[in-house]
């Protein structure tokens, strides 16, 4: 069967896959080919993705990328060039109910604040002014409701007053549409089945139709699937202290009802729950997803096959903890739920990211639940890697050198 040429092959056209490719061609015009294997882009994580666009780390350099990040998707028809882009931010604000220390808390907004974000920290009766329906009670609480529970307000919050969250399948849309209009070579339902190497470099790809691309570049932005992607080069993440594999995280949808329960909410990561919670839907629902690390254990065996649905036990739990968080809340109404994926990094939940032994095989993998955010700045750390060439403003200042695969596992505190 025949072969192709390319400069750069990537395996994967998730947001993570189109943002890299959109980040090259936004530099030179070599000749790039996105493999995805599903039907449409953005079937993996991406689709399942809360799109969360928060800025808070342990280190400055994940606070970059996510910072750089945001900075692209709260300008994202000029980032993409897209005139009318499907997508959209949706500016909320994120609150961190965290019960910290004001020690802790003004580290945080001092080291944010230097990286130039807009930080405030504000004391719960400003919480309730600005956010009505919220509690601001951050005592943990027995979640099954079996012992009583006495509410106290916590002194103080972080508040990220610029970010807020976005539509991730309509931003793989216009990011398709960037691309190709650059030139790139999207290729829907064909899917990877060999990696070549000689020599310790890649020397191209095999495709299921019994075609190849020979090309001196192959990225893999499988997501859940990159371990899969991997082997087939015979590279594995073991041999350099990572563990990585897809795990199975659930969401929950539940209406908001708007006549009770006054808006606006901000995104909430909430520790006393151990939750998370976000608008979705034009504000007719609630978004709840879990922040324990319990909740991040289910290994998925095969990608291709995995359970979509959520669990009762889960569902109840995490709705409980909503109550906890939004009294006004009714104890009725529709409550829906859906599991996705994403490829976890078991030793420090930071993602892997550049060159590889292997040379020209180069991975973004591992994010943890984190890529979405974080794909505009990844995209140029790979592209400026690959071409030398910095891209104005939508550059990341973060070095692609703090998550490299030859790093040892990040400290974090919690």
């Amino acid at each position: 069967m025949s072969r192709d040429t390319a400069d750069v092959v990537i395996v994967g056209a998730g947001i993570m896959g189109l943002s890299i490719a959109h980040q090259i061609s936004r530099r030179d015009p070599r000749r790039i080919v996105i493999l995805e294997k599903a039907l449409n882009v953005g079937e993996g994580s991406t689709g399942a993705s809360c799109a969360i666009l928060r800025q808070r780390y342990t280190h400055p350099e994940a606070v970059m990328v996510a910072r750089d990040g945001l900075h692209a998707h709260r300008n994202w028809s000029r980032y993409t060039g897209v005139s009318e882009p499907r997508a959209r931010f949706h500016h909320t604000g994120v609150l961190w109910m965290m019960a910290e220390t004001p020690a802790a808390i003004e580290s945080a907004r001092a080291m944010m604040s230097g990286l130039g974000i807009d930080i405030e920290v504000l004391s719960a009766p400003e919480v309730r002014e600005r956010f009505p329906a919220l509690s601001t009670c951050n005592r943990p609480f027995d979640l099954t409701g079996e012992t009583e529970h006495d509410c106290a307000d916590h002194e103080s919050f972080l508040f990220e007053t610029e970010s807020g969250f976005f539509d991730p399948v309509s931003a793989t849309q216009d990011l398709l549409e960037a691309v190709r209009a650059a030139g790139v070579d999207v290729r829907l339902r064909t899917k990877v089945t060999g990696i070549g190497t000689q020599g310790g470099r890649v020397t191209g790809v095999d495709l299921a139709d019994g075609t190849g691309i020979d090309a001196p570049v192959v990225i893999n932005a499988a997501g859940p699937w990159a371990p899969r992607v991997a082997r087939l080069a015979g590279f594995d993440y073991k041999t350099h202290g990572w563990t990585i594999h897809p795990i199975r995280a659930q969401v929950i949808y539940r209406e908001w009802p708007r006549d009770v329960v006054p808006g606006p909410l901000p995104v909430v990561a909430d520790s006393s729950g151990g939750i998370y919670f976000r608008p979705e839907a034009g504000g007719q629902q609630i978004l709840i997803g879990s922040i324990r690390e319990e909740d991040e254990q289910e290994v998925v065996a095969d990608p291709d096959v995995f359970n979509g649905n959520i669990d009762a036990a889960f569902r109840d739990v995490k709705i409980h903890a909503l109550h906890h968080r939004i009294p006004s809340l009714p104890y009725r109404g529709h409550i829906a739920g859906v599991s996705g994926m994403y490829d976890l990094n078991v030793e420090d939940v930071h993602p892997v990211i550049g060159p590889t032994p292997l040379e020209g095989f180069i991975v973004v993998n591992g994010f943890s639940g984190h890529g979405f955010k974080e794909s505009p700045s990844v995209g140029s750390m790979v592209a400026r890697y690959l071409t030398g060439l910095p891209a104005d403003e939508w550059d990341t200042e973060a070095p692609m050198e703090f998550f490299s695969i030859e790093r040892s596992p990040i400290v974090l505190t919690e």
